[in-house]
This record gives structure tokens, C-alpha cells and sequence, in this order.
């Protein structure tokens, strides 16, 4: 063989093992060659979302009342960190934690244990230039409250991944949360970022404006702290409404619960504040008039066999006036005897009760009312003072507007914004509701209201005390409901209060507990907006005093 045919063979015996080589790359460059593209892009070339922060909420002003703030996380890859030991020896200095509770932390059966969920961006910042192996940092937003506790029973709860669980936060989850920037992220193979480019951009939500005004719901809640500090309640709440258009300026419970609010979920027996729907059905019926008088049977009136109606005080003869000012369970029950079922429940009806009120609010109960069919003469005598139906507190401050403003139903909002209040219906004529603002100003200047007087200022409004009902054994409990509800000032109202005050400890009545709470609401709401007393004589002879 000669020379040249064996160095020929001895060049293919050394290629020969690169044949498979080949084949194998001629099959990856030609045959394989798009679905490794899409793999290699899936690696290296990612689409990411950039956190956008869920919208702020606002009161009627600007005020910011809830918005999220930039929060940094980390955790730790156990599988990458084995020795944790010496990981949480170096980790713990950088994040400000000891050694110990990272180890803590590192206890935790999951694999990505989570060691601080709070950093600040200086800690995030120096962690990710210590690079630790093993721990990871993620960005997130955080919900904060910056007025703290104020008005959470209406604000909500926020979830650890950033959707509303109750209240403004759930009901309007849709519109404060941003829809996220997507980017186009190359990395290589060592993962660092070496492109990055924006596919879509961000849209921040707008911030969402309610009708609340923070000021007037601080007034709210403190006049509830110091009810609570006297009374030890099981539970205060508050409204304030303008009486105009609808708008509730303040929504205030004591103590509150941000997965909760009372105000619009929950329904109780209304006692004596009630007794202006069975007033305004004589007045409008013109079953009664101003004049007619009813014998109050000196405090205790059997209506049948084995029921019996007491008042606190003993009365004789009284008007529609004295009945409201005297608070008379039995003169009422005698006029709605007069005026009869079917004129009392178009009233209870036309007023709102037994409906819900359609505010923008999760959990709203309609409350409860009886049919027609079932208003005998004991439970239609029982309903004119406030018993055996169930109504909303906002259902409550809504009807008495309706009275302020001459007689028009407005749809209760919190939500703010563009655009009037919604009307809902004429309740009854100006001229009744004129005639039962008046006599609701007589009960604060001669009868069970005294206590809600402010020298200088006509004020109309109810008190109102009901056992309340014991849900276990189905009978009135030895505890009260306490409320005044009224409008100020009574000769252009701007603002319609309602103070309900649940389970009082001492003093139980409305003129007592409830009344005395409305009073220095008004004070400082007149002072906000610097009123003009309606009798200035008056304030100089009060401060004289």
C-alpha cells in the first residue's frame, strides 16, 4: 500500500467519529432549527409585568384616604443555599434582622421561605449588590391607610395579592386596579438582563373620589371615641348626609371592622325615631290634623287582651305635637289606629323602608317589613313606634332628609365624581313635610331633644330608644338601641345626623346617650363652615351665662 492510500485511510479513520457530529448538527441546523429558535427565545427572551399600584381613593376634597406604596421582599432558594447556617450569618446584617431569627424564618417546610416581607428600598438595593446566592428579591406594593383607623369600615380590606375583600376596596376592586406594563426582557445565559424594551404601557388608575369629607368624618368617629369612653356601647355609628343631594359626608362606626359595615348590613328596630312615618302619613292623609288631640291614657293603655302599651311618663290629651315631643307610644299607636294599615305602609314604602337604597356598597340588606296582610291592630300599633320592622341606619338618615328638603327620596352615594345625585321619588307633599320639620323642631326646643340644642340655632330632630332583641331566645333583652336623628340648620338644612348608639351601660336613653353625641357633631360642623346662628341673641346670652 502505498504511501498516499494509507494516509488517506488514516485521515478517514479520524473522522470518522465527527460523522454522528455532523449528522446530529445537520439535523439541529436544518430539520430542528425553528422549534430550537422558539425554545432559545422562550430562554432567553421573556415578557414581563411591571407592578402598577392600585388606585388611590380620595374624599370629596382631594385627601388622600387609601393608596399602595412600593414594598420589597425576599426569599431564599433552599436548594441553592444548603448551608443555612452560614446564609443566614451573612444575610441577617444585610436586611437588619440576627442570624437567628433568619434561621427562624429558614425553618419553614416550603422551599422558598419568605424572610422579610418589608424591606425598604435602601435594604433591597444593598441586598441585590451583596449577592448572596440563594435569596431572591421581589418588588410589590403595599395597601396604607395614612389617616390610620379613619372611616375603615367603608375604606375595606385589601388582600396580601392586592384585591379588595369588603367595602370601597371590593366593590370598586375593578377600577383601582392599573392594568400592568408589559416588557420584552433579553437575558443571557447567566440570566443578566442585556435588553429590555416596553410592548405595552401602563395605565395607572385614576384616582377614585367619594363623597366623604375627611374632616367631617373625624368629627364622626371622635365624638364616638368619647361616647365609648362614657357609655362602654357594644357598637356607635354615625351618618352624616347632606340632605340635598344625597351625598353621605361621613360613615362612621365604634369600634369598626374593615370586613364589616354595620351601617349598610345590618337592620334593627328603629324605636321611637320611627314615629315621624306614622306623623307624616296622618299629616298627608289628612287624617289628622294639627289641632286633634288623643288621649294618652295617663301611661299605660291596654290595646288588647294581654297587651298592654306604656310611656315613661303619664300623659292626657296631646296633639300630634306633643305626641312627637313627649315621644307618646300610646298617642302614636292612636293615630295609626286612625289613619289605618294600608295609609301607614304606602308611607313606611314611600319613604324607602323595606327596599334597599342602592348605594355603592357590598351587603346591603333591604331590612325588614312586614306585609300588608300581617299588620293587625297589635303589630300595626307596634310598627308605628318603631317595632317589628327592621331598617338600616342609612335607610334612617335617608328618610329624615327627605323631611329636610321638603320631601324628596335621594338615592344615598358615597361614590363622588361627575354628575348629580339621583332622585328617586316626591315622598309626599312640601307642605306636609314643612309642617313635620316644624314639630320636629318643637321636640328639640320643648321636648325629649333638649339635649341636641346649640344656642343661636333652630335644629329638628327625633330620640328614639328600643329594647333590642335577643337572637337566641327570640325575646327583648334588658339592652337598648339609643338614637337622635335630625337636620341642621332647621331653617336651610345643610347636614342630616344620625347617632345610634348600641348597648349603652348606665344611661340608655336616646335623649341621654345618643342626643348629646349629635350635639357636638353639629357644633363643630357649624364651625367648619362658619354658619351664622339663626338667633344671634341667643349665643350671646348662652356664653353669658
Amino acid at each position: 500500500m502505498d504511501t498516499r492510500r494509507r494516509l488517506t485511510l488514516a485521515a478517514a479513520f479520524c473522522l470518522l467519529p465527527l460523522l454522528p457530529l455532523t449528522i446530529r448538527l445537520t439535523r439541529l441546523q436544518v430539520m430542528d432549527h425553528q422549534s430550537l429558535e422558539t425554545r432559545a427565545a422562550d430562554e432567553f427572551s421573556r415578557s414581563d409585568d411591571e407592578i402598577v399600584p392600585r388606585g388611590d381613593i380620595v374624599d370629596r376634597n382631594g385627601f388622600i384616604l387609601a393608596q399602595s406604596i412600593p414594598v420589597w421582599a425576599c426569599f431564599v432558594d433552599r436548594k441553592m443555599a444548603p448551608d443555612e447556617r452560614a446564609l443566614a450569618r451573612r444575610l441577617g446584617p444585610v436586611i437588619g434582622m440576627r442570624p437567628a431569627d433568619v434561621l427562624r424564618k429558614l425553618s419553614a417546610s416550603a422551599r422558598f421561605p419568605w424572610v422579610k416581607t418589608d424591606l425598604s428600598y435602601e435594604q433591597s438595593q444593598k441586598l441585590r449588590a451583596a449577592r448572596i446566592e440563594g435569596v431572591g428579591v421581589i418588588a410589590s406594593q403595599r395597601r396604607f391607610y395614612p389617616n390610620g383607623d379613619l372611616a375603615r369600615s367603608l375604606l375595606g380590606e385589601v388582600s396580601p395579592d392586592g384585591r379588595g375583600l369588603s367595602g370601597i376596596e371590593l366593590v370598586e376592586d375593578s377600577r383601582l386596579v392599573g392594568k400592568a406594563r408589559k416588557f420584552r426582557v433579553i437575558r443571557d445565559g447567566s440570566g443578566r438582563l442585556i435588553y429590555k424594551s416596553v410592548e405595552e404601557a401602563a395605565a395607572a388608575p385614576e384616582p377614585l373620589k367619594l363623597t366623604i369629607d375627611r374632616s367631617i368624618q373625624y368629627f364622626a368617629e371622635q365624638a364616638l371615641r368619647e361616647a365609648y369612653g362614657r357609655f362602654h356601647m357594644q357598637q356607635g355609628m354615625v351618618l352624616v348626609q347632606d340632605p340635598g343631594d344625597g351625598d353621605l359626608l361621613a360613615m362612621a362606626t365604634y369600634p369598626a371592622n374593615p370586613l364589616r359595615d354595620p351601617i349598610v348590613q345590618d337592620a334593627y328596630e328603629p324605636g321611637s325615631i320611627f314615629k315621624v312615618v306614622t306623623s307624616a302619613a296622618a299629616l298627608e292623609s289628612k287624617s289628622v290634623t294639627e289641632k286633634d288631640a288623643f288621649f294618652c291614657e295617663n301611661g299605660s293603655y291596654k290595646i288588647a287582651p294581654g297587651v298592654t302599651i306604656h310611656d315613661d311618663e303619664p300623659e292626657g290629651d296631646l296633639t300630634l305635637q306633643g305626641i312627637l315631643e313627649k315621644s307618646s307610644n300610646i298617642g302614636i299607636s292612636k293615630v295609626v289606629q286612625r289613619i289605618g294599615p294600608i295609609a301607614f305602609y304606602r308611607a313606611v314604602r314611600a319613604f324607602g323602608f323595606g327596599s334597599k337604597t342602592g348605594i355603592e356598597l357590598p351587603g346591603e340588606t333591604a331590612g325588614e317589613l312586614r306585609p300588608l296582610t300581617s299588620l293587625t291592630k297589635v303589630g300595626l300599633a307596634s310598627a308605628s313606634f318603631g317595632y317589628g320592622v327592621g331598617v338600616t341606619p342609612l335607610q334612617v338618615v335617608t328618610a329624615y332628609s327627605a323631611i329636610a328638603n321638603g320631601g324628596i327620596l335621594w338615592q344615598p352615594r358615597v361614590l363622588g365624581g361627575a354628575g348629580e345625585g339621583v332622585r328617586v321619588r316626591r315622598v309626599m307633599s312640601q307642605e306636609t313635610m314643612s309642617v313635620l320639620a316644624r314639630m320636629l323642631e318643637s321636640v328639640v326646643d320643648e321636648g325629649t331633644g333638649t339635649p341636641a340644642r346649640i344656642p343661636g340655632y333652630r335644629i329638628a330632630g327625633k330620640t328614639g330608644t328600643s329594647h333590642r332583641l335577643d337572637l337566641a331566645t327570640k325575646r327583648y333583652s334588658n339592652q337598648y338601641n339609643a338614637s337622635f336623628v335630625g337636620f341642621l340648620p332647621a331653617s336651610r338644612p345643610r347636614w342630616t345626623i344620625l347617632v345610634t348608639i348600641q348597648a349603652p351601660r348606665g344611661a340608655y336613653y336616646g335623649a341621654e346617650v345618643a342626643a348629646p353625641v349629635f350635639a357636638e357633631i353639629a357644633k363643630r360642623l357649624l364651625m367648619l363652615d362658619a354658619i351664622p346662628p339663626d338667633d344671634p341673641s341667643t349665643v350671646a346670652l348662652a356664653r353669658g351665662r
